[in-house]
């Protein structure tokens, strides 16, 4: 059984998207190859409602993998409102009512995945701990976890105007095709769907 992803963040393309909602392209700041960003594409359409719906290719088949990536891009919507919220108070209810509407819209979604890990559970339940790298579905899921600091990191890091704009962009671009992640990541929700070969 492969673990390895549950050792190391998984990339998220997700955050990046939150530049779509600016008027000019930022420069994306350096982070370790682990670690998620809010790195900036080259040329931001000009709205964030105009993403593209199309899946960014980057399942590889491999359930670990594949949920890790999956999982942490689903917890980062909830990540990215909460750093806004906090960064920025007067619109904080803002941020909690846009993340609720996307939560409310996407609910049965957001419950299968985070069901995986009492999946999970189940198949480990008489395995070995080789056979789960030593890992309880707690520690997975804290492991994780972790990525929500590796953001928060991240965007301290930026200029305070970029944070605002950013995070003034966040609900709309919730509202985007791209951020129906059941299907803008068609193959990793696919690949999770599947289970572990």
């Amino acid at each position: 059984m492969k673990m390895s992803l549950f050792r190391a963040a998984p990339l998220l393309a997700l955050v990046s998207l939150l530049a779509l909602g600016v008027s000019a392209p930022l420069p994306a700041v350096a982070a370790p190859a682990s670690a998620p960003t809010w790195g900036a594409p080259v040329a931001p359409p000009p709205r964030a409602s105009d993403a593209a719906d199309e899946d960014d290719g980057s399942a590889t088949g491999d359930y670990f993998h594949d949920f890790g990536e999956l999982i942490v891009r689903v917890r980062s919507v909830r990540w990215i409102s909460e750093l806004c919220a906090d960064a920025f108070p007067a619109s904080g209810d803002l941020q909690r009512r846009a993340y609720a509407d996307w939560l409310q819209s996407h609910r049965a979604f957001v419950d299968e995945m985070e069901g995986q890990f009492g999946l999970i559970e189940k198949r480990w339940a008489g395995a070995s701990p080789a056979a789960r790298a030593g890992l309880s579905t707690k520690e997975l899921q804290a492991r994780l976890d972790a990525n929500r600091d590796a953001l928060k990191e991240d965007f301290l890091a930026r200029p305070l105007a970029t944070q605002r704009k950013r995070c003034d962009a966040y609900p709309e671009l919730l509202l985007s095709r791209r951020m129906n992640l059941e299907k803008s990541e068609a193959d990793l929700v696919k690949s999770v769907r599947a289970g572990p070969r």
